[in-house]
């Protein structure tokens, strides 16, 4: 069972106490490589990133069985780690920042 890439925000929200499938929109994002903090509508600093990734993981950790619907959560608590964790990467902090520099000189 494939699921979208708005299905699977909506669902990343909903297990992070947003109630049952938030509504989302997809907000323009700025990274300060200064501070380390990506922009997103608000502020996602290391700190909050860690926290993140900790509670993603214990998520992952809690889907034992061997259903498919619990294998499928498993791997949509990975991406999420995954997600953060190339988002803290030197070069896509790299890439943010270029397109960053790109976008307030235009």
């Amino acid at each position: 069972m494939a699921i979208n890439r708005a299905d699977l925000i909506n669902q990343l929200a909903a297990s992070m106490g947003a109630g049952e499938y938030a509504p989302t929109k997809y907000v323009d994002s700025r990274y300060n490589s200064e501070t380390g903090t990506l922009y997103c509508n608000s502020k996602l600093s290391k700190n909050i990133s860690d926290i993140a990734i900790k509670h993603f993981t214990q998520m992952k950790n809690r889907c034992k069985g061997d259903s498919l619907e619990t294998r499928q959560m498993a791997d949509i608590y990975q991406c999420a780690i995954e997600a953060i964790t190339m988002m803290q990467d030197p070069a896509v902090k790299s890439l943010l920042e270029s397109r960053d520099s790109h976008s307030t000189a235009s």
